[in-house]
């Protein structure tokens, strides 16, 4: 019977210790995504990279992608960046705030998952893309004079 107890306590053990390696594992998947996702980003604003062109992008696809589809690393393109991406949530949250603005401490609440240093790019990123506006310590989204769907047509040109 001393070894049963022996061996219900190993298991204990291996289970106590395979679950805390699982944690840090997935700790670990987590951060070097945030590297890879800022390594990407980076690379494409300082060398002007085209994503395929640059050994940053390669690595395992993701399963859930189906293999045909071609793959978009940056996000962007016409419908501009994925609401999934990071940048995405944070136009979306300086969206949402509208005139008031979020400070950076805010921002980097609000989106805990993305690494400081990215958070940093992209709000300098949509500030001098015009994207965002920066008042004291709070950024805004950035709201056009008038855009394209706002121009006069041809049609108010004829009543002048």
């Amino acid at each position: 019977m001393a070894g049963d107890d022996t061996l219900a306590k190993a298991l204990a053990d291996v289970r106590q210790r395979r679950a805390d390696l699982q944690a840090e594992y997935e700790r670990i998947q987590t951060e070097l995504n945030k590297l890879r996702t800022a390594e990407r980003s980076l690379a494409v604003i300082v060398e002007g990279a085209v994503p395929e062109e640059t050994d940053a992008f390669s690595g395992p696809e993701p399963s859930d992608e189906a293999p045909g589809r071609p793959r978009r690393a940056t996000g962007r393109g016409s419908r501009g960046p994925r609401t999934n991406s990071a940048k995405g949530r944070l136009k979306a949250l300086l969206e949402e705030t509208g005139a008031q603005g979020l400070s950076h401490a805010e921002i980097e609440r609000r989106l805990p998952d993305v690494a400081a240093n990215t958070l940093n790019t992209y709000l300098s990123m949509m500030v001098t893309g015009g994207e965002a506006v920066r008042r004291g310590d709070f950024y805004v989204i950035a709201t056009p004079a008038q855009s394209d769907d706002e121009a006069p047509t041809d049609d108010a040109s004829d009543e002048s």
